[in-house]
């Protein structure tokens, strides 16, 4: 064997070793992300690992297949996040990004919709009526505290305050929502579930005609 067939053959040793260390394990949750049988899940997770100990991807999925979350661990036991950390819409669009240093969050970043697939929304200085949720602004947070459920098994449980922006369209319905300030995946969609199923408000009144009016609210969790 000449010189650059030994090369070779070591050239490909060493790569086979390479990929064969980094390790791949799949592991199924349901829907209040508990451990499950595969047969019962709702999610999925692919944990790749880079460096035994010092590096792990991880990327979760929907059931469905589609991307929830890609992020990077420092350790699994226990879990330390270490680089960047991106949600998904089951319709592939970017929800947060959070980018975490050994644990700690050093940046977040939110995602509304994309401006090219919503009406762009009229700014008023002044309205000669604002828009009202039927009742008024104490029977909002009753419906919000009412209707807003805390994921079952989301351990540890987040706290924070959920920003949602959205529309009052002309005929007071709520369009638009999306979150602003993001806590964690699971609650941001259920405060939009919660948002979105507002009864319709009284809409808001420029010139004598209704319009549709910018809005947000916070929702405190804990």
């Amino acid at each position: 064997m000449n010189i650059r067939s030994i090369i070779a053959t070591l050239l490909f040793c060493l790569t086979a070793v390479a990929v064969h260390a980094q390790k791949s394990d799949t592991t199924y949750f349901d829907a209040d992300w508990k451990s499950s049988a595969k047969a019962e899940s709702s999610f999925y997770r692919i944990t790749k690992t880079i460096e035994e100990g010092k590096k792990y991807d991880v990327a979760d999925y929907h059931n469905n297949g589609k991307l929830q979350m890609t992020g990077s661990y420092a350790s699994l036991s226990p879990e330390i996040k270490d680089g960047v950390f991106t949600w998904y819409k089951e319709t592939g669009e970017k929800v947060s990004e959070t980018i975490f240093e050994k644990g700690k969050v050093k940046s977040k970043t939110n995602f509304g919709p994309d401006p090219k697939d919503k009406k762009p929304s009229p700014e008023f200085v002044l309205l000669e009526k604002q828009p009202q949720y039927p009742g008024g602004i104490k029977k909002l947070y009753r419906y919000l505290g009412d209707n807003f459920s805390y994921p079952k098994g989301l351990k540890p449980r987040p706290k924070g305050t959920i920003v949602v922006n959205f529309v009052i369209d002309k005929d007071g319905k709520v369009t638009e929502a999306y979150v602003k300030e993001s806590v964690h995946p699971l609650l941001d969609a259920e405060a939009i579930r919660v948002v979105e199923n507002m009864a319709k408000w009284e809409p808001g009144v420029q010139h004598g005609k209704p319009v549709r009016v910018a809005y947000n609210i916070p929702i405190y969790v804990e």
